[in-house]
């Protein structure tokens, strides 16, 4: 499985904004160690020309999204191509996988799911991506349209900027939020980790139940990625809205370690955590990777308020730039408020889709 990640190496040579995968992530694609492939099946296929390394994908048929959505999806990732033959031979064969296992259309970019890195960047302003996020050739593009696939749907990225200044109405809003709901807002107990982690792992799979393309995420899938990210987190920015004492959203924020990835090549051994550690302190930016309200709450504004938050919190911490990523193209109230705060769309993701 490492192996095939470090694959993607070869397809960025002289990219100056490429950042390569950490190590540290190959288990999500091994099946020993990533419960998500307990219900899922997975195919990690590489093309080669004379001998030669020509591309990369994955075929995912995931069971959890058949039953949850009513639907026959097969979904490729980990998308990586020289030129249009190979990448129409790579879907031709991920389409062929997925057929025969009972997929009706092909859906992707998606690295395994939803919850994990998926589109396909096609426009925006340059620059590495943070993390956990896409980039990727805009030739990519071509290759997946020429293939037949279309548009499903777009995910957007909108950066916030301390500077940019924030108009006085929206502190305003803010304070009648807080006082007609009487909501608080916390950080994490991390003496009791594992309890809040638990209470936002529940409250995950009910906020964004009836989001497209979304995928529940099981106790374990959901405990191994947290303790993936918890090396990185800032406590701070890790927050649980409360109304009359009870958990009704959260909030995670993090900072932009692809700073300190490209710092130590992805490779943290057997020297490379030196780098990487020393490059932390320098990070100026962070990502609100997941913002979300119970559906019984979404329409008192405590989204608006969790913006807010991090909005006032982080540029104290050393992250001016925060970026919110990834909000779906028609999702037009987070748009709002993101925009309210002076928010501007600044990248743009695509995920295509072809009957198969």
């Amino acid at each position: 499985p490492g192996r095939f990640l470090d694959l993607q190496r070869a397809f960025y040579t002289g990219d100056p904004h490429y950042v390569p995968p950490l190590s540290a992530d190959r288990w999500q694609v091994d099946p020993r160690r990533n419960p998500f492939f307990e219900r899922a099946d997975a195919s990690f296929l590489v093309a080669k020309r004379d001998g030669r390394l020509a591309g990369r994908i994955s075929a995912v048929r995931n069971h959890v999204h058949d039953e949850f959505h009513g639907d026959r999806v097969g979904f490729f990732g980990h998308f990586e191509a020289t030129d249009e033959v190979a990448a129409h031979a790579l879907l031709d064969a991920a389409a062929a996988w997925l057929r025969a296992r009972g997929a009706t259309a092909l859906r992707g970019p998606v690295d395994l799911s939803t919850n994990y890195r998926c589109g396909l960047l096609i426009g925006g302003e340059p620059g590495p991506p943070v993390l956990m996020m896409p980039h990727n050739p805009p030739a990519y593009r071509g290759y997946l349209e020429s293939y037949g696939l279309r548009k499903a749907k777009d995910l957007l990225a909108l950066m916030l900027s301390r500077s940019a200044g924030t108009p006085d109405r929206f502190y305003r809003l803010v304070d009648r939020i807080r006082q007609r709901t009487g909501a608080v807002i916390r950080p994490f107990n991390m003496k009791r980790l594992d309890h809040e982690l638990d209470t936002v792992w529940r409250l995950y799979n009910t906020i964004w139940e009836r989001n497209w393309g979304f995928v529940p995420m099981s106790r374990g899938e959901f405990m191994r990625s947290a303790k993936e990210l918890r090396q990185f987190a800032v406590p701070e920015l890790l927050v649980i809205v409360e109304v009359a004492g009870e958990p009704v959203g959260f909030a995670l924020c993090l900072p932009d370690v692809n700073v300190a990835i490209r710092a130590c090549g992805g490779r943290l051994l057997p020297f490379g955590w030196w780098k990487f550690l020393r490059t932390l302190k320098r990070i100026d930016r962070c990502r609100v990777v997941t913002l979300g309200v119970h559906p019984e709450h979404r329409k008192s504004g405590l989204d608006a308020l969790l913006l807010h938050y991090f909005y006032v919190t982080a540029p104290p911490m050393g992250y001016p730039d925060c970026e919110a990523s990834w909000i779906l193209e028609d999702n037009r109230e987070m748009v709002r408020v993101l925009q309210s705060l002076g928010g501007r769309e600044y990248r743009r993701y695509r995920v295509f889709e072809k009957a198969l």
